[in-house]
């Protein structure tokens, strides 16, 4: 087992290829659940937001991505000047629209390949960490729209478990802003072990006075989540129902909430 400073060099789980195919297909599943749904259906899992708010959300971040990837900038760029702005009032052409911001996004991702050099928000500046994190943004963000509209479809396993580990990976990126209450995570002492009892996944988690860091495999933790990948990739993303799920928590209840709390991605 080796150890991993959270944020440091990891490993992602599968190839440029699947990524940009995980992208594809959570874009597709996402925009049908617009098109079936209210534009002004509250999102339980995001409660300031409704469906048309999460379409404009996910779509001016494809089109953001697009501008940073297409300009092979090094610098982060605002969100001025975005192309394709404009989205129709109806659920079918915000669906459209939707889609089409996504698949423009897979398209110039695989011209660009894995290794172009491009700004991120983590410690990876490259188009392959864009890959990733755009399927894993997909990924939650189709699972808010059908939440919002008739409950959640199916979740791959293996792409739920990347999805834990990339979360793990981003959260103790210096940059990321993107989980503001890590720092109720500094400390000695606390471990956290994550199960994945369908599929490969397992971490153990340990505070320390600069952050966190993991090491991925089997270790006894203070307190231990574990169940399905995607049940335990859900409830830390803070997307799991209240009562659902088969996630067992076993050892210290207070501090595995601690741990899901200060992990929170915003």
């Amino acid at each position: 087992m080796t150890a991993t400073t959270a944020g440091a060099a990891g490993v992602a789980a599968f190839d440029h290829g699947r990524y940009l195919a995980a992208m594809e297909a959570e874009a597709r599943s996402f925009a049908a659940a617009v098109a079936r749904g209210d534009l002004a259906a509250r999102v339980p899992s995001c409660p300031d937001w409704d469906l048309a708010e999460l379409v404009r959300h996910q779509g001016l971040v494809h089109r953001w991505v697009t501008k940073i990837v297409r300009s092979g900038t090094r610098q982060r760029v605002d969100w001025s000047d975005l192309p394709d702005r404009a989205r129709p009032d109806d659920p079918a052409g915000q669906a459209d629209w939707l889609l089409r911001g996504s698949l423009v996004l897979v398209g110039l991702l695989r011209e660009q390949g894995p290794d172009t050099e491009v700004w991120g928000w983590a410690r990876e500046q490259h188009t392959g960490w864009w890959a990733r994190r755009m399927a894993h943004e997909l990924l939650v963000h189709r699972i808010d729209a059908e939440l919002a509209v008739d409950g959640i479809g199916p979740v791959d396993p293996e792409l739920a478990a990347d999805s834990i580990d990339e979360l793990l990976h981003n959260a103790g990126a210096p940059s990321a802003n993107a989980f503001p209450r890590r720092e109720k995570l500094r400390g000695e002492g606390g471990t956290l072990h994550l199960h994945c009892t369908d599929v490969p996944g397992e971490w153990l988690l340990r505070r320390t006075p600069d952050g966190f860091g993991y090491e991925p495999g089997h270790a006894k933790g203070d307190a231990v989540l574990r169940g399905p990948a995607a049940e335990l990739m859900l409830l830390l993303n803070k997307r799991l129902p209240d009562g659902a799920g088969a996630v067992e928590c076993l050892g210290d209840a207070e501090l595995a909430e601690l741990w899901l709390d200060g992990l929170t991605f915003d």
